[in-house]
């Protein structure tokens, strides 16, 4: 059921069902829009939206019915995001992969909560990911209620053309508040085992690189959101990055995740030895002299600080420069001597990757 309701009606609804967290949330981002004038909507069910009701304009939606309850879920994002006028505002819900687990160890004990959190992995997580059976769940209808990680949630409706301004964790829930933005993302979401990111090759050109994914599905779609409210530690990476679950860390340790770039080797798109390749918005982090600089030789499998093991993001950019000098003296000597390094200290473990 779809109701429009005045301001005062969607704060009673909010104070019967959610905490003065949530409340403040939604309260917060209402004076952003100037609410007290404004077109709501509260969804109840957003699988009920279809092509009759677009064309109506809201100025915020507010939806109950948690994401993991859509039938289609990019479907149902992107058709709330029609019925929003411009840069309006979606309220809405999801319970994560993490809340869920929380849930079934509350109301079961020992093996039986670990044998539903399993069969929920394998038959709600991992089995409609499969090539052949996306269709089938799909066509049984087998998709709905399905288990959403964080990262895939926020990931959906920034791919679905939303921002993401907040988010709180309340009764176990996570709430979000999104607003309307003017770009879709462009080309078909790839959650599947292999993947292919675009990366800065040579005099800045774009390149694919494949990798096993160790990230939840949509991860790359929240890049910008994880730079602006995480933290980089001393070696470039992201501090506790929600993106990677816990065997993804193990993927990368064991450096599984990078052995498919061996065929951009084949490709001519990189080097075995040579500096890192990056993303475009990861390298806007670098100095602009040396951001230059470094896109005129190739990018290389395997990067030289794994040889120099600095401690510090400037450290990262000094062993770059050190290779960059080295290597254009004496480019063959220069990889030798790096890779034999870099083999050395994996194997007395200075050297990790993940």
């Amino acid at each position: 059921m779809n109701l429009i309701i005045k301001e005062y009606d969607l704060r009673s609804i909010l104070r019967e069902n959610f905490g003065e967290r949530v409340i403040a949330l939604v309260r917060k981002h209402f004076r952003r829009v100037a609410m007290s004038h404004s077109a709501m909507l509260v969804v109840s069910d957003a699988n009920v939206i279809d092509n009759d009701m677009i064309g109506d304009s809201f100025d915020c939606i507010y939806s109950t019915m948690p994401l993991n309850s859509y039938t289609h879920i990019n479907e149902a994002i992107l058709n709330i995001r029609k019925l929003l006028s411009d840069r309006g505002i979606y309220i809405g819900n999801v319970e994560t992969y993490t809340q869920f687990q929380n849930r079934i160890r509350s109301k079961n004990v020992g093996v039986i909560a670990a044998i539903l959190v399993l069969g929920a992995f394998i038959f709600k997580r991992l089995m409609p990911r499969l090539f052949g059976l996306r269709s089938v769940y799909r066509v049984l209808k087998l998709n709905k209620h399905r288990m959403l990680s964080k990262c895939e949630a926020l990931g959906r409706l920034v791919y679905c053309g939303f921002e993401i301004l907040a988010t709180e964790e309340c009764d176990n829930r996570l709430y979000f508040v999104a607003r309307k933005s003017s770009v879709l993302m462009n080309g078909k979401p790839c959650d599947g085992l292999f993947i292919k990111i675009e990366k800065e090759g040579l005099d800045g050109r774009p390149i694919y690189c494949y990798k096993l994914r160790t990230m939840h599905a949509y991860a790359n779609y929240i890049h910008d959101y994880v730079l602006d409210r995480l933290v980089i530690d001393n070696n470039g990476k992201v501090v506790n990055d929600f993106r990677v679950p816990a065997w993804g860390r193990l993927v990368r340790k064991l450096w599984l995740d990078e052995m498919p770039q061996l065929f951009n080797i084949l490709k001519g798109d990189l080097a075995f030895i040579g500096l890192r390749h990056l993303s475009k918005e990861f390298l806007e982090l670098y100095p602009e002299e040396w951001r230059k600089e470094r896109m005129t030789i190739r990018p290389g499998f395997v990067p030289p600080y794994y040889a120099d093991c600095p401690k510090t993001f400037e450290g990262i950019i000094e062993s770059e420069r050190r290779y960059y000098r080295l290597r254009k003296k004496h480019p063959i000597t220069t990889d030798i001597y790096y890779f034999m390094r870099v083999v050395i200290n994996f194997l007395t473990m200075k050297a990790r990757t993940g």
